[in-house]
């Protein structure tokens, strides 16, 4: 954790900053929206503010959190700062104890609302004109410090996805036909749930037959069936990070055009995760892909991107698609998802984590996929 926050530090002295102000978006039970504050301070509740200056770190909580936030972020370097009172009064407090009086204070702007921006001015605005810090909103420091995952996020990011990759062979080993999407997309929420994870890390799709045609279809109480190819695109959450996997399988034995479409995106995938690799724009990466599937006749039906970041949250830089500005880099971590989608027919998509080591890619998640013909292994 030290060295994270070494890192937003020279982030910050880059931008003339004494200082980086890192909210949430939203009081969220779940905690969805505090990615970049959990990242910097290991707290893990739904409500706080997080203050880095260049040598010292503070967590502000209420008295619902002090508990929480002394185990999880005292220990990572931060001294606790308790809220009792409203923004305009603890505020000016902070600030001074910090040592932040006429200093440079950036917002990490993904982690705050326009109103919990201008409730902060107000704040600030209570203070002597003399003593206010300069505020203004920085640049993106925090995302850009999670594009590669340290030894520990590496650790927690791999048994999520060792809980997902069981879990699917566990809920793909016992489906059946007559079973109804709900019925298997709560049985991976059992599963990822008995094997230790928290949750599932988003909704889980399971999609058969034509309703695949949807990239992100949400299961219905329809029986899957018999011979009926299935998507199943789910994750789980361990300690806060998230996996996220895709198969597409047949129950039964598939026919020659679910064979053929399953060979394509089986390939398209192949191709893009050998040929992947540091340096490399997310949207050649996406290239790799695409050009299996176009060259396949599919080309108009592959309309997604190749692959996302994931880590705390299940969609975080970079972004591997045909628009895509960011540069793959060593160490970062991130799917490879190829698709191709027939309304009135159905889908297939295959998905896997790489992370890139040594400048190509190596591949995290490990369940079981059909043969590259479609047939089960």
């Amino acid at each position: 954790m030290t060295n994270r926050l070494d890192r937003i530090r020279a982030a910050m002295a880059e931008e003339g900053l004494d200082a980086l102000w890192i909210s949430s978006p939203v009081d969220d039970v779940f905690g969805k929206h505090s990615a970049n504050r959990r990242y910097v301070s290991g707290f893990s509740g739904s409500a706080g503010h997080a203050l880095v200056t260049r040598d010292a770190a503070y967590l502000a909580v209420d008295f619902r959190y002090v508990e929480q936030a002394e185990r999880e972020a005292v220990a990572r370097g931060f001294t606790l700062f308790t809220v009792r009172d409203r923004m305009n009064a603890w505020v000016p407090r902070l600030v001074r104890e910090a040592g932040l009086d006429g200093k440079a204070v950036g917002v990490s702007a993904a982690d705050m609302s326009i109103g919990g921006y201008e409730r902060l001015q107000e704040a600030m605005a209570a203070m002597p004109w003399a003593l206010r810090p300069r505020m203004g909103t920085a640049g993106r420091i925090v995302e850009r410090a999670r594009h590669e995952k340290d030894a520990e996020e590496l650790g927690l990011l791999q048994c999520a996805i060792d809980i997902a990759d069981e879990a699917y062979e566990r809920v793909e080993a016992a489906m059946e036909a007559g079973q109804t999407e709900q019925d298997v997309a709560l049985a991976v929420e059992r599963a990822v749930r008995d094997l230790g994870a928290e949750s599932v890390s988003f909704d889980t799709i399971v999609a058969g037959g034509a309703w695949a045609a949807m990239p992100h279809a949400s299961p219905r109480p329809e029986p899957i069936a018999p011979g009926g190819t299935v998507v199943i695109d789910m994750g789980a959450q361990y300690r806060g990070y998230c996996s996220d996997l895709t198969r597409t399988t047949v129950l039964g034995t598939p026919d020659a055009r679910f064979a053929g479409i399953y060979e394509i995106v089986f390939e398209a995938q192949r191709a893009a995760i050998e040929g992947v690799e540091a340096g490399m724009p997310g949207s050649a990466a996406h290239e790799l892909a695409h050009a299996v599937i176009r060259r396949a006749g599919y080309g108009e039906q592959f309309g997604h991107g190749l692959g996302h970041g994931v880590g705390l949250e299940v969609h975080e830089a970079p972004y591997l698609g045909p628009t895509s500005e960011d540069t793959l880099e060593e160490g970062m971590v991130f799917t490879i998802e190829p698709g191709i989608y027939l309304p009135g027919w159905g889908g297939v998509r295959i998905e896997d984590i790489v992370r890139l080591e040594n400048g190509k890619a190596r591949v995290l998640s490990h369940a079981r996929k059909l043969t590259p013909g479609g047939a089960r292994r």
